[in-house]
């Protein structure tokens, strides 16, 4: 009973801080904030995390963890590179804007930390999307469906498209968030040009 109670707490306080670091800067959040948000004492958040770091970096490697679950299963998926990479985008973008936001507070806030710290934050960013993205990339060189280049680097150019079409703009261009995916996908694998017949 008390370890429900203290998990259940911790994921309270967990929530209250990302809806606090989605709408506002790190320098604006204090650990009062936080507490009030939760509804929970400043002593309850020091009795789980050491500062305002700590519950920063636990709220992330939380998100990231589960959205590497959750992509997982399109890497997971029969198919092909198209269809999981479609799939794995959808995912991420059927997810709620907070979270989505949250992806945003790796680039926002990484910098500001020490090393080690920035380290944990990027590794598990990098697990959570672009690793994956470059799995299936990878697996699509091999089997002769898109260009031998480089998977890492290919990797990083669709999570540039994924990221540059989370605006509320490119939101409004699309009904649902399979219709922006394959979209998305369709511009990564066929690109913006028209070839010349056309």
């Amino acid at each position: 009973m008390m370890y429900e109670k203290s998990h259940s707490t911790i994921a309270q306080i967990l929530d209250a801080a990302q809806r606090l670091f989605v709408t506002n800067s790190y320098d604006d959040i204090t650990m009062a904030a936080i507490a009030c948000e939760a509804e929970v004492t400043k002593g309850a958040i020091y009795h789980h995390f050491k500062g305002k770091e700590e519950l920063f970096l636990k709220m992330m490697l939380r998100y990231l963890d589960c959205l590497q679950a959750l992509l997982q299963q399109a890497v997971d998926l029969p198919g092909s590179a198209r269809q999981r990479l479609t799939q794995l985008t959808a995912l991420y973008l059927d997810q709620s804007l907070e979270e989505q936001k949250v992806m945003q507070l790796v680039r926002r806030d990484a910098n500001r930390f020490g090393k080690q710290t920035r380290e944990q934050l990027v590794q598990a960013y990098q697990s959570a999307l672009p690793n994956q993205i470059e799995a299936i990339i990878a697996e699509g060189i091999k089997t002769r469906q898109i260009v031998a280049e480089d998977a890492r680097l290919l990797a990083w150019q669709f999570v540039a498209i994924v990221e540059v079409c989370l605006s509320q703009y490119a939101r409004q261009q699309f009904q649902t968030p399979q219709e922006m995916a394959t979209a998305l996908t369709k511009l990564f694998f066929d690109g913006a040009g028209l070839s010349q017949e056309d």
